[in-house]
């Protein structure tokens, strides 16, 4: 059987370690990765060479006029999401986003309209929705009514990137990084934010001037009833808990998150664990979104987290951080 992605071609727009990564994801797939884009010529030229694609360019727009491409994988800034998911609907490529959407929930909103529009599919880089320990704690617990996530991360993961604490490009750690955690509880809640509470901190002397906590606590209520609470630092890893961290409750049932969300623990249920690292490689490898995207090319089907999904997610980290700067709750949009 020939590789999942074969006869597709793609193209990776932000050659640093995201895009590279997911150019090896490709080529491991059976995509054929012909272009390179990025602001900097030389990050351009080197993932070219190292990928063996066909030419680097510092010009987004190639790619897009670029009829051989059927996929952009975008890896950029946070802030040039918006501009060039837009471009490669209008395209008519699909695409693969990274997390998060964007920066702004009007922009996401622009974002799913334009590929609605455009009838292609989009999936954003959300990437614990396809973890096999998740998919079973949302098979086990399909109702749950209170749960908990976090993202507890050392200071030292974030000295290479200061601009994730700009406004203009990196928008702070909520909505940078902890966004997987806010996106994986919506996913896991099954159901739209109704309003947040929140309080946050700055601990640390190197986060720029923008005020980005980087101690947040938080309360999300759900339409449903459901109830969430989330923690966003970088004040510190405990090995005990691991960096990412979700626990889940239904009233008969419970379920714990940890490993890099690579195993879930039960309690009340037949299924005592899941360890996705004792999963056969094939599953392994196959637990990845832009699988998930080149499946639903295949099928005409949705993806996991389609740019509506995507959007929701911006939406409550936009709210989460107005209620910690104001001190007062926010409806979500």
């Amino acid at each position: 059987m020939p590789p999942i992605g074969c006869g597709f071609k793609a193209a990776v727009i932000g050659c640093g370690s995201a895009g590279r990564g997911h150019a090896e994801k490709a080529q491991s797939l059976g995509l054929e990765v012909v272009g390179f884009g990025d602001q900097l010529e030389d990050a351009a030229e080197r993932a070219r060479t190292e990928f063996g694609g066909r030419y680097a360019t510092t010009d987004a727009g190639r790619i897009m006029r670029d009829d051989s491409i059927d996929v952009v994988l975008i890896a950029t800034h946070h802030d040039a999401h918006h501009p060039l998911a837009i471009a490669a609907a209008e395209a008519g490529k699909h695409i693969l986003l990274e997390k998060p959407m964007c920066l702004t929930y009007a922009q996401a909103v622009e974002v799913a309209e334009a590929v609605e529009k455009a009838g292609v599919k989009c999936v954003i880089n959300c990437k614990f929705r396809i973890a096999p320990a998740v998919r079973k704690v949302r098979q086990l617990l399909p109702r749950p009514r209170v749960s908990h996530g976090q993202l507890a991360m050392s200071e030292s993961e974030n000295i290479g990137n200061p601009w994730l604490w700009r406004a203009d490009d990196g928008g702070g750690l909520l909505i940078s990084t902890t966004v997987h955690t806010i996106d994986l509880l919506g996913y896991l809640m099954d159901d739209a934010a109704d309003r947040v509470y929140a309080e946050g901190r700055v601990f640390g002397d190197n986060k720029g001037s923008e005020g980005y906590p980087d101690a947040l606590v938080g309360t999300i209520l759900w339409k449903n009833g459901g109830i969430s609470t989330v923690i966003s630092t970088d004040q510190g890893e405990n090995p005990l808990a691991s960096k990412w961290f979700l626990e889940i409750w239904d009233g008969e049932r419970t379920a714990v998150l940890s490993a890099h969300m690579n195993r879930a623990d039960f309690s009340g249920c037949d299924v005592g664990y899941v360890d996705a690292r004792e999963l056969p490689r094939e599953t392994q490898d196959n637990a990845a979104m832009m699988v998930n995207l080149i499946e639903a090319i295949r099928t005409d089907g949705d993806t996991l987290c389609n740019a509506r999904d995507g959007a929701h997610a911006v939406a409550i980290c936009n709210a989460l951080d107005a209620a910690a700067r104001t001190g007062t709750p926010q409806t979500v949009q």
